[in-house]
């Protein structure tokens, strides 16, 4: 009986493992139904992309076939002069650094100072919040157009001026080049890039009230003034943002293409940042495209913009996630 009897226990035991996980199992496999769309487009459009463009960095592929295997193409790309592509390849890199730079100084600072004017508590302030961001909802592609006819210039036909060139012109002040010549094209398009600050301003006015009142009274209290409050607490507390925003913004910087559909390449080139340059290398420079190279060029892109999130990760001792870092 004793025997018996444990021999029953043993096998409900067994059953009810069982049945424990065959109700693990299909729990997991309804999980995984609806995680099955977004699996087979990361396999689909980001890991075979990604393990493709690899490929077809150490081949000479021209959208048909492979016929050579190697490193030429990356030689190429440090190759300077005549016969290599070093020149065109770190002088677009050039022009996207110096674009993320002050790109990224400028609209950092200037939707930090309209935060910080923003956050004042008087009458109407919310509907101008409103304004100051709706800027951000113009497409780029829209908002390009708009840049393009607002900053036409002609220097031969005044009537075919922009508007601001005939502003300038009623004031009894010469006409500028803006994006019609190279030494004046990327400037007016770091200008341009301002109009957009007021997306910055929203991450700073979340991050301004996040930051306790109660450091503010005690500031108040010990004498601090405004400027000492704002570089002691206000400052130091928004780092968080601050190391978010430059992330993000050197990503982004460093990835620009949008200005391609309404300024091309530039006036000699001036505009020709390095994603720009790896879809022309690939679609139009000819005809099979050089899809090879531009992967190459593609992989040095993602191992720069790798290294500098790395170093900027690395050196993030600055951040001060709470009240007590």
């Amino acid at each position: 009986m004793k025997l018996n009897s444990a021999a029953s226990a043993d096998t409900a035991a067994a059953l009810a493992r069982k049945r424990s996980r065959m109700r693990v199992l299909k729990k997991n496999l309804v999980s995984y139904s609806f995680l099955l769309p977004v699996i087979i487009g990361i396999l689909v459009f980001t890991l075979y992309p990604i393990c493709m463009s690899f490929l077809y960095a150490l081949s000479n592929f021209n959208g048909t076939k492979i016929t050579q295997m190697g490193l030429f193409n990356f030689q190429k790309i440090f190759t300077f002069g005549v016969t290599g592509w070093g020149d065109r390849v770190f002088g677009s890199l050039g022009i996207t650094f110096v674009y993320v730079v002050c790109n990224l100084t400028l609209s950092l600072v200037l939707s930090y100072v309209l935060a910080l004017f923003l956050q004042r508590a008087i009458a109407g302030m919310r509907i101008i919040r409103v304004l100051c961001y709706l800027p951000c909802l113009i497409p780029g592609i829209a908002a390009g157009f708009i840049w393009t006819d607002a900053f036409a210039a002609n220097l031969a036909d005044p009537t075919m001026n922009g508007l601001f060139n005939t502003w300038l012109m009623k004031l009894g002040m010469e006409p500028l080049t803006f994006f019609t010549d190279a030494k004046t094209a990327l400037p007016t398009l770091i200008v341009t890039g301002l109009w957009g600050v007021g997306g910055g301003m929203i991450m700073w006015l979340a991050a301004f009230g996040n930051i306790s009142p109660d450091l503010y009274e005690a500031a108040k209290i010990d004498g601090a003034g405004y400027f000492r409050r704002l570089f002691a607490i206000t400052v130091p507390m928004s780092t968080p943002i601050l190391f978010y925003n430059a992330v993000t913004s050197m990503i982004g910087g460093l990835q620009v293409f949008g200005t391609y559909a309404n300024y091309g390449t530039g006036v000699d080139d001036s505009l020709n940042f390095i994603a720009i340059r790896i879809y022309v290398t690939a679609f139009q420079d000819s005809f099979p495209g050089n899809y090879g190279l531009a992967c190459a060029m593609a992989w040095i892109l993602f191992f720069i913009i790798g290294a500098l999130t790395l170093v900027m990760f690395k050196t993030g001792g600055w951040i001060q996630y709470g009240e007590d870092s």
